[in-house]
């Protein structure tokens, strides 16, 4: 007899098919439910691991024994009239049925069902009780084609097919700290995705907005203005990762692709290269063929993790000096880390106009700033977000004209982030170029139209420039959104044409909506200038360091020469302190033309660079110097 026919005779080929299909069946089933009892992934590696190692010796057991009717023996002591081989052989065939239709039952189960379940029940955009974020603050935009004030697109805004939005994947891990690398995966791919020729991808800022909140997928979509949605969770154990992520069609909220990713973190951009060749996969007939490959950013791997908690805590401006030294640690252990050199540079930046543990010195973050942009340029020269960064450096040096150069630059590069527009649209907000910065700031509300930074400072341009309703339905959206600074503003500008119920009305708006107003020192003096400026002994109440809003105070109650001196003192005190010229966004209001037609004004921006770059690329329109022997002015009989 063969060794082939032995083998059969023995059942060997039907032990070792049977033992495969019941070995992949626990496999996938302790897959799906190990993880739900937080199991460490351990477990699963040493059942998979036994299951191996058992199946030679099944295939060994099979050869030497033979299940007769007394029980196992020896076949070398089996008689040929005593084997029930046949009837065994019958046996086995009817259990391999058996456990392959439970197999393809689980498959499609686990396909159909518990995928987009798990979607639904996983969703960012339908757990509500999971950690909410502070939204990322971001550019302001603009209406457009399809775009009301409200920034939010009406229904039946006509989408394009090649787009997608990446919601924040939730984060299904026991340790909480973790959401920062859930956060930071899902930014990953979004950057990924927003790589893709052809294919538009919704702001980050726009897209985490709806994290934590209990909206449907259909009306995140039309909010956002994208036909597809992807969403997803992590869940991180020690050196392994799953991830889970579903790609939905908004149009029809139809799952168009689902996978999880059980994988070690050393694994983890290969997983994102995977998820964006499945998009890109699904979308071919779309976006035809696209080839997507991404390339690590660093090869350490607890300089990633400190770099995307960094970068995260960046994001929402929150805990600015931990982000810092999570930041600081990933360039540390990876000297070469571009991204997280560029990131730790703007944190730095922005430090000082944020509420931190410990007061950041201007001259401090500046320098800071310096030393880590220059080690991001030397590694990533063209990123935006460098070009950007480089700036607002030279718009700090009074280099005007420099910075707009770099923000233009910028701003064409970063297609998905409107940062860089933004700041380029508040540049020309600030030096008097009123309907230009309308029309940057309008591009930059079209890439992220749920910041609510984008919508208020949009608003500001828009009263600046005399557009009043459209001003205030902008700024309500920014209030809506988290951002109350327009709509105070708003009021600071009725008050001053003299429309003091209106402006206390909107005042009371602010208070009862903004936590940031309600819970301020100031509110009731505020309050009571707004309605009677000549109550100016409430001043003295105030805390007049020169800080943004009581300038803008001083500018409501039109005390302009209290507002020039506090000027004045901000530019003595620290040239470098950038949050302290905010004020200037409300010298092109209507009601402030006195203020910007003052001499000390002209002086003023003279110090600041502004004149410069009006000899250089024009006065604002409407503006003119006038050199007189009382000292030179700007002269805006025209409006802006």
């Amino acid at each position: 007899m063969s060794f082939l026919a032995e083998l059969k005779r023995r059942n060997v080929f039907r032990m070792a098919g049977l033992y495969l299909v019941v070995a992949w069946l626990v496999v996938q089933v302790a897959e799906t439910l190990l993880p739900a009892f937080d199991v460490p992934g351990w477990v699963l590696r040493a059942i998979i691991l036994l299951l191996a190692i058992g199946f030679v010796p099944a295939l060994v057991f099979s050869w030497i024994y033979e299940l007769t009717p007394e029980g196992l023996k020896r076949d070398a002591e089996v008689t040929a009239a005593g084997s029930i081989a046949p009837q065994t052989a019958r046996r086995m065939d009817r259990m391999i049925i058996v456990v392959l239709l439970l197999a393809l039952g689980y498959f499609a189960v686990d396909k159909f069902l518990l995928a987009p379940g798990q979607g639904a029940s996983e969703s960012p955009a339908s757990m509500a009780s999971v950690a909410t974020q502070d939204q990322a603050v971001s550019s302001p935009a603009s209406a457009t084609q399809g775009v009301p004030e409200s920034g939010i697109p009406e229904s039946g805004t006509a989408v394009p097919a090649a787009s997608i939005a990446v919601l924040p994947f939730l984060n299904l891990s026991t340790d909480a700290e973790n959401g920062f690398f859930a956060d930071g995966i899902s930014e990953e791919l979004l950057n990924v995705l927003a790589g893709i020729e052809g294919l538009k991808v919704a702001s980050r800022t726009s897209s985490f907005s709806f994290k934590g909140k209990d909206t449907a997928i259909p009306e995140i979509a039309r909010q956002l203005e994208v036909r597809h949605v992807l969403e997803g969770s992590v869940r991180k154990q020690g050196p392994r990762v799953r991830i889970t992520a579903q790609l939905i069609d908004a149009s029809s909220d139809a799952h168009l692709w689902s996978k999880t990713f059980d994988r070690d973190l050393v694994d983890i951009f290969e997983v994102q290269e995977e998820i964006a060749q499945a998009i890109t996969g699904e979308l071919e007939t779309i976006l035809g063929k696209r080839e997507v490959a991404v390339t690590a950013s660093t090869a350490d791997l607890e300089a990633y993790q400190d770099f995307l908690r960094g970068r995260a805590r960046f994001q929402a401006r929150d805990e600015l000096l931990a982000a810092i030294d999570d930041l600081g640690r990933a360039v540390e252990k990876d000297p070469a880390f571009g991204e997280a050199w560029i990131y730790l540079a703007a944190t730095w930046l922005v430090a000082p106009g944020y509420h931190v543990e410990s007061e950041v010195r201007a001259a401090e973050a500046i320098m800071n700033t310096r030393l880590a942009l220059a080690k991001a340029e030397a590694l990533l020269p063209q990123h935006p977000v460098v070009l950007a960064l480089r700036g607002q450096l030279k718009e700090s040096e009074g280099d005007l004209v420099g910075a707009l150069q770099m923000l233009e630059a910028s701003s064409a590069l970063s297609l998905q982030d409107s940062t860089p527009m933004m700041w380029r649209g508040l540049v020309l907000l600030r030096t008097g170029y009123v309907a230009e910065a309308v029309g940057v700031l309008e591009a930059a509300r079209r890439q992220d139209p749920l910041a609510g930074i984008n919508n208020g400072y949009l608003a500001i341009a828009y009263l600046s420039s005399g557009q009043y309703e459209k001003a205030e339905a902008s700024a309500r959206t920014g209030l809506a959104q988290g951002w109350d600074a327009a709509l105070a503003v708003v009021a600071y500008d009725l008050a001053a044409r003299g429309e003091r119920g209106r402006a206390v009305a909107l005042w009371d708006e602010i208070t009862a909506a903004s936590t940031s107003i309600s819970g301020a020192a100031t509110p009731r003096e505020w309050r009571e200038l707004l309605l009677d400026p000549s109550r100016t002994e409430l001043l003295a109440e105030l805390d007049v360091d020169g800080s943004t809003t009581n300038i803008e105070i001083n500018i409501a109650i039109r005390r302009f020469d209290r507002v020039l001196d506090l000027a004045e003192r901000i530019l003595q005190q620290d040239r470098d302190d950038r949050r302290r010229q905010w004020w200037l966004r409300s010298a092109w209001l209507p009601s402030s033309r006195e203020l910007r037609e003052h001499p000390r004004f002209l002086a003023l921006a003279n110090n600041l660079g502004i004149v410069r770059m009006w000899e250089t690329r024009g006065y604002p329109p409407g503006c003119r110097r006038v050199r007189e022997a009382g000292g030179d002015h700007l002269d805006c009989g025209t409006p802006p």
